[in-house]
């Protein structure tokens, strides 16, 4: 018999589940559910057979079906409990982040984040990329069993406003891009083995969650339009072309239900259209959020029926574990809803082949010494350079010829930080723009401090982080984690410092030499300095140490999670650097990223640029500005950075602007009166090499910027507009743009000709090819990104006014002439909009234009196409178009 109370509860639940069901008119036409709608836009499947897949499900069902409730629901959290009687053991189902490389201590590779490699507009290089991250992700657990399965990569809320505070993670503003680069991103990530996944991606936070301030709470309204053709086609390329086996439900609702809670979002759409095939989970603790703070649901217990219910079988967190059998008490969940969470996971998991026996599994034979090998350092370089993108180069200021420099200076607050962005491991190599500087001129850089980001090996339970003072620190350290250090002379040094941080109640460093467990120099205490972004230095003595020294520093604190952050460390006295042959290279930071102006430190910088022959200033933003958890409210440099790049241009206009920013940034003087102007986004370990050999011409800048930079806020709706077509993006902006979307300088010169168009009608079914040739008409070899774009046809609707359809980056030697071809199909998304009456894809008929340049705003060719009308249904079991137009070069 259900008590009165549980009555309540199981309509209030019902209720609510009715009302989600009809709050969407973004929804699907009538009969999406049926058999024959479960494979639209699905064509043949990549990476997992539907053999080995069916398998694996049989194989965790078999499980699941011996399991207690109590063991099933042990299975729908983030740590899984362990079921011994049935041979299954605790999972970590959060492993951890590769956003753009395992977030572990050295060794590790770390590459540019996905913004900065966005940039590079290379599917092929993304792929290499992620394959690397995949093979060290796999090393790792094949050594330590720290498990598969990784929250990142990909992100695809994209960089649609600049002040959303994670624009890094994301591939770009264009659906098309960002959908291309994704799809190789997760097949990296997975890989290409018929029967095991090497791990699992995720695609994530689906989907709309472009804030950051208020994402645990906001629920915007989305129109139907922006929706379809814009917000989920980065999400369906990479179930459809990437077969992503997990997707991570944000913690924003949309159209007032929470995501995870939306039953069309992760079931309707994700499983029933899509033919999604692995598992949602949800962001950390973004079931819990369903109660509180979206108050959608009455308790916990109800948040975390609506959240199985809805599709949602993990939870990163413990509520699922904690409420799920309260909530079948009250009869608001059966127990098959539950089972078939569990059973998704499990399937995934056999699909890792964590049941199988590793001699089965070719990725269990990964060794070890792949991590941070030197073919992965090199993988490193070249996605730095590819990432750079020139902005300005007034007659040919760049590139400067090294061996006129006398002194050369470096100035402003990330000259000698290799700035990685967030969600970064340690590497054991990082190249700051100082670092590949002085590399480039044979020297050698003397800092007096070791950034604490720098290991040489590390334990889990740190990560590098960027600190509000604009450098790399080791953040995130538990309880117990360590970390080793180079080499260091203690002769003649008597006391240790260090720069520290903590949120929590502080906790102590011990410092060993030589080993862990070597003797111990000395024992510092860490105090609660009340935040994790404020710092304070601490000191303890060293005794009688003389030699080199390798540092190991073993972490300690009270209760569990995080409990202190390091920024940096030196022995003391400091010692004074050598003299070198050679130009002379000095560095002042200036200022710092956000902080007010320091007189002596400014005035220092203006003095060291004075008589340089070169000037190199290094500003941008860092995760003190933007992050997860902070969304920006200004676009432009912040603190000092803008006066000191103009003090410093008023005494020496030889001055080149190095963008390290992890976001876009509004530099409308710079761009009017600085020679140069070089973007280095978050460009991975490498990031100071690639620079140096950018700025000394030993490699030809290529990037286009994969977001359009805007010139101030007033260019931009309110943040919390979902409608594309109010001017966002290159597609419905129609103001004058700092830099547009696709754009990009080079150190040599290209011509496009020759467009031809293959047949000028286009209908249902068929494809045309584009093709045209690119020429290097300059004296140095480089690369050019031919761009194809699509004017559609008037419409009865605002269209956008050019749309993304393909890409091909292609390398020429000086004078050398290459053919791009593009093929273009009818089902092509970009001749498509949503038909909000007929709730599907309609295709105008009439006359479309196809464009081709070097960027949005700089179109040098164009012809007409002819398109005839169809329907989704005209598309077949591939559906519309998900990535870009395939091409070929010749």
């Amino acid at each position: 018999m259900i008590s009165q109370s549980n009555e309540l509860n199981r309509r209030n639940f019902l209720s609510t589940l009715a009302m989600a069901s009809g709050l969407l008119a973004i929804g699907l036409p009538a009969g999406v559910a049926d058999a024959g709608i479960l494979s639209l836009g699905r064509g043949e499947r990549v990476g997992i057979s539907d053999a080995a897949y069916r398998k694996a499900w049989k194989r965790a069902a078999a499980i699941v079906k011996q399991m207690t409730l109590e063991e099933k629901i042990g299975q729908l959290g983030s740590r899984s409990t362990a079921v011994k009687r049935l041979n299954v053991p605790s999972y970590n189902y959060y492993t951890g982040e590769a956003l753009h490389g395992v977030i572990h201590g050295a060794p590790i590779t770390s590459f540019p984040e996905p913004l900065a490699l966005a940039a590079a507009w290379n599917a092929e290089l993304a792929y290499r990329v992620y394959t690397v991250v995949s093979d060290e992700a796999r090393a790792y657990d094949n050594k330590l069993k720290i498990g598969l399965s990784y929250y990142s990569p990909v992100t695809l809320n994209l960089h649609r406003d600049p002040r959303w505070g994670r624009c890094e993670e994301a591939p770009g503003e264009d659906p098309c891009l960002a959908a291309t680069l994704a799809v190789q991103i997760v097949r990296g990530m997975q890989g290409d083995d018929r029967r095991y996944l090497k791990t699992t991606a995720c695609s994530k936070h689906y989907i709309c969650n472009n804030t950051d301030n208020d994402r645990t709470r906001i629920s915007p309204p989305v129109d139907a339009r922006s929706f379809w053709e814009y917000y989920t086609r980065s999400y369906r390329a990479t179930v459809i072309e990437g077969d992503v086996f997990s997707i991570m439900g944000a913690y924003s609702g949309i159209n007032g239900v929470p995501c995870c809670a939306n039953e069309f979002l992760l079931t309707e759409l994700l499983r029933h259209r899509w033919g999604f095939r692995g598992y949602v989970t949800s962001d950390c603790d973004a079931v819990a959020n369903i109660y509180e703070p979206h108050l959608y649901a009455a308790s916990y217990p109800i948040a975390s029926a609506m959240a199985v219910e809805a599709g949602c079988d993990l939870d990163c967190g413990g509520t699922l574990q904690r409420y799920l059998k309260r909530a079948v008490t009250e009869e608001l969940i059966g127990e098959d809803a539950i089972g078939l969470a569990a059973t998704r996971l499990l399937t995934v998991r056999h699909l890792l082949g964590l049941f199988d026996p590793p001699e089965n599994v070719s990725y269990a034979k990964i060794p070890f010494e792949v991590v941070d090998c030197d073919a992965h350092r090199q993988l490193a370089v070249e996605a730095a350079r590819q990432s750079l993108v020139l902005l300005k180069n007034d007659s040919d200021f760049l590139p400067v010829d090294k061996s006129t420099l006398k002194k050369l200076a470096v100035i402003g607050p990330l000259g000698d930080i290799c700035h990685l962005g967030g969600y970064s491991g340690s590497p054991a190599v990082t190249i700051s723009p100082l670092d590949g500087i002085a590399a480039h001129l044979g020297l050698t850089t003397s800092m007096p401090y070791v950034s604490a980001a720098k290991t040489v090996s590390a334990s889990d339970g740190v990560q590098s982080q960027s600190s509000s003072e604009g450098v790399m620190s080791l953040a995130f350290i538990s309880d117990g984690a360590w970390a080793q250090y180079p080499k260091m002379d203690f002769t003649g040094k008597t006391g240790f410092e260090a720069r520290v941080s903590s949120g929590a109640k502080g906790g102590r460093i011990e410092v060993h030499l030589d080993s862990l467990d070597g003797p111990m120099a000395c024992s510092v205490k860490v105090p609660r300095t009340g935040d994790w972004q404020r710092w304070t230095d601490v000191s303890a003595s060293l005794g009688d140490i003389s030699g080199e020294h390798s540092i190991f520093m073993s972490f300690h604190g009270p209760g569990g999670g995080y409990i202190l952050n390091v920024q940096r460390f030196q022995l003391n006295p400091l010692s004074t650097p050598p003299s070198q042959a050679g130009p002379q290279l000095v560095f002042e930071p200036g200022c710092s990223v956000t902080g007010a102006k320091d007189d002596k430190t400014f005035n220092d910088a203006v003095d060291a640029a004075r008589d340089a022959d070169l000037v190199v200033l290094v500003c941008g933003v860092t995760e003190a500005v933007d992050r997860e958890g902070h969304d920006r409210d200004t676009i432009g440099l912040t603190g000092a950075q803008p006066d000191l790049i103009q003090a410093v241009y008023a005494v020496n206009q030889k001055t080149v602007l190095v963008l390290s920013t992890n976001n876009s940034v509004a530099v409308n003087w710079e761009q009017e009166h600085l020679p140069a102007i070089l973007c280095a986004t978050c460009a991975g370990q490498a990031q100071g090499t690639a620079i140096a050999d950018v700025l000394f011409g030993d490699y030809n800048p290529g990037g286009k910027l994969p977001c359009t930079w805007y010139r101030s806020l007033d260019q931009l709706p309110d943040m919390h507009d979902y409608d594309i077509s109010n001017g966002r993006t290159y597609m419905y902006f129609e103001g004058d743009a700092l830099y547009p979307f696709g754009y990009g300088l080079s150190y040599t010169t290209f011509q496009l000709g020759d467009l031809k168009i293959a047949d000028t009608t286009l209908g249902p079914g068929k494809t045309t090819s584009v093709s045209v040739t690119v020429s290097n008409t300059g004296k140095r070899a480089g690369a050019e990104v031919v761009q194809l774009y699509i004017a559609a046809p008037s419409s009865p609707v605002k269209r956008p006014i050019k749309k993304l359809a393909g890409f091909q980056r292609v390398e020429l030697q000086p004078g050398e002439q290459k053919m791009v071809t593009f093929e273009l199909p009818h089902n092509e998304q970009a001749f498509w909009y949503w038909d909000e009456a007929a709730r599907q894809f309609v295709c105008q008929p009439g006359a479309a234009k196809v464009l081709i340049g070097n960027s949005s705003a700089n179109i040098t060719l164009s012809g007409d196409l002819t398109l005839e009308a169809g329907s989704e249904t005209d598309c077949g079991s591939h559906g519309l178009s998900t990535t870009a137009a395939k091409s070929r070069v010749s």
